[in-house]
């Protein structure tokens, strides 16, 4: 081949020359990732999906890049990701090589330095997706007012969140055992309204529910008539073919999703590829198929649809601690209703 390339014509070597800058340009950084990321081991991620639908994520990555193996962990719960990575961390200094979670958890694990700082942008990650060089947003949680559409006229329904709290709905609303939704309210309202709206909400005596997935079923079921749950476990069980609907309502609370690379990751080539691949459509939309948790920040995906052009309240992340503490006092006085089913 050398000798052919010495005795070939000029115009042939600058053929040959242009063509392995094009194939090295359309190559880009992710090619440039993986090519380092398949000499190491797999990336293991800790996240909170069923397998089921965490392996469909993962097949989709893998018919883009095929020799880039990721195994997911399910880690359920936000303090069982923070509180596994810290012991991790402190045991033997290094723990899973991505983590997805929300923002209080990842913000307290950038607190104590086990989070790696990347140059998203540079990975070909849309501005504003990573509000901090040590994580990108991957989806969102939207809470969502759903009712039975064979016992509640889409016409009856709230339109305000002030409306949700109508005494027309006293024993027929089903809840979250979490006050979540008034808690990122308060970052819209001020804390003091915001307690008050929930204060208002608790009279109607809510049917609560220690997950919304159950919620959503039990709306489907005609046990309550309404609810205030998540939009991603409301479309399983209209999917199933539950008499459900469901709209966002004026203001719409929601917690958004981030994931990140730890420090001292075992294949942190493999952690960046696998996490910037979700930040694209390709990667966002395979989440969302899987998960129904959607990127907000994805204008393909259902879930952006779903909120564009409306008033979002959410704390931001490095307020997560202010967060917390509304939540936990905002909780208290939702559990007075009584026990969750």
């Amino acid at each position: 081949m050398r000798l052919l390339l010495s005795s070939a014509p000029r115009c042939v070597l600058a053929a040959f020359a242009l063509a392995a800058f094009a194939a090295s340009a359309a190559a880009g950084p992710l090619d440039d990732l993986a090519a380092a990321a398949e000499k190491k081991g797999q990336v293991t991620w800790y996240e909170s999906s069923p397998p089921d639908q965490a392996d469909k994520v993962i097949a989709a990555f893998n018919k883009r890049f095929p020799n880039v193996k990721v195994k997911q962990v399910r880690l359920v719960g936000g303090n069982e990701l923070a509180v596994r990575t810290v012991q991790e961390m402190q045991a033997r200094g290094y723990s899973a090589d991505a983590l997805t979670g929300g923002a209080d958890h990842i913000w307290q694990l950038q607190g104590r330095g086990y989070l790696e700082p990347v140059d998203w942008a540079g990975l070909g990650v849309a501005k504003g997706m990573s509000p901090a060089p040590f994580t990108l947003a991957t989806a969102a949680s939207v809470y969502v007012i759903l009712w039975n559409d064979k016992k509640v006229q889409e016409s009856e329904t709230p339109k305000t969140w002030a409306e949700v709290s109508d005494p027309k709905w006293t024993g027929r609303m089903g809840s979250w055992v979490r006050a979540s939704a008034y808690a990122q309210l308060a970052s819209k309202f001020g804390p003091e309204k915001a307690q008050a709206m929930l204060e208002q909400y608790v009279k109607l005596k809510p049917m609560l529910f220690k997950s919304t997935f159950p919620l959503a079923q039990a709306v489907g079921a005609g046990e309550v008539d309404i609810g205030v749950g998540f939009y991603h476990t409301t479309l399983p069980p209209i999917a199933a073919g539950a008499p459900i609907k469901y709209k966002v309502l004026d203001v719409v609370p929601m917690h958004t999703i981030y994931s990140s690379v730890t420090k001292n990751a075992r294949n942190p080539e493999g952690a960046k590829l696998f996490l910037a691949w979700l930040a694209t459509d390709e990667g966002a939309l395979a989440y969302e198929a899987a998960t129904s948790r959607g990127n907000p920040f994805v204008a393909s995906t259902k879930t952006a649809q779903l909120i564009k052009g409306r008033d979002i309240a959410e704390y931001p992340p490095a307020q997560s601690d202010t967060l917390s503490k509304v939540n936990e006092g905002y909780n208290k006085i939702l559990e007075a209703v009584g026990a969750a089913r």
